[in-house]
């Protein structure tokens, strides 16, 4: 473990981590999140669904405000990203990698800055909750 003073008194610190070890978190916060987006989208569909059936077409002239409410509550995944880390990390010639202390934040601890978004979201947060 290694420490760097940053500027401002924040200190980074770096961790020596089993690249397998470090793949294998990442699969299961992938294979975690897939599941609660699976879940979300299919609560969304079933809104979305109920939505369009409750549109009158032949009475409306501008886009139906439900169906604005709905594209910005989709909910998105980010899977991509769990992806590219853990390709990056298979291609990785050394068998151990080191981490920054936000880079163990993200991988490890599944702490990703976009998480406050799936927070706000309604439909994750009715999968989230019900856990």
């Amino acid at each position: 473990m290694g420490y760097r003073h940053g500027g401002g008194g924040s200190f980074n610190i770096e961790v020596t981590v089993k690249r397998t070890e470090l793949i294998e978190r990442l699969k299961r916060n992938r294979e975690k999140h897939q599941k609660e987006f699976k879940q979300a989208i299919k609560l969304w569909q079933k809104d979305l669904e109920k939505a369009a059936q409750s549109i009158n077409y032949r009475k409306i002239h501008t886009y139906p405000a439900i169906l604005e409410e709905l594209q910005d509550e989709c909910p998105v995944s980010f899977v991509s990203e769990y992806d590219d880390m853990i390709d990056m990390f298979e291609m990785a010639i050394k068998d151990e990698m080191i981490l920054t202390s936000d880079a163990f934040r993200n991988f490890c601890r599944d702490e990703w800055d976009w998480k406050s978004d799936i927070a706000q979201n309604k439909y994750y947060e009715k999968v989230i909750g019900s856990k």
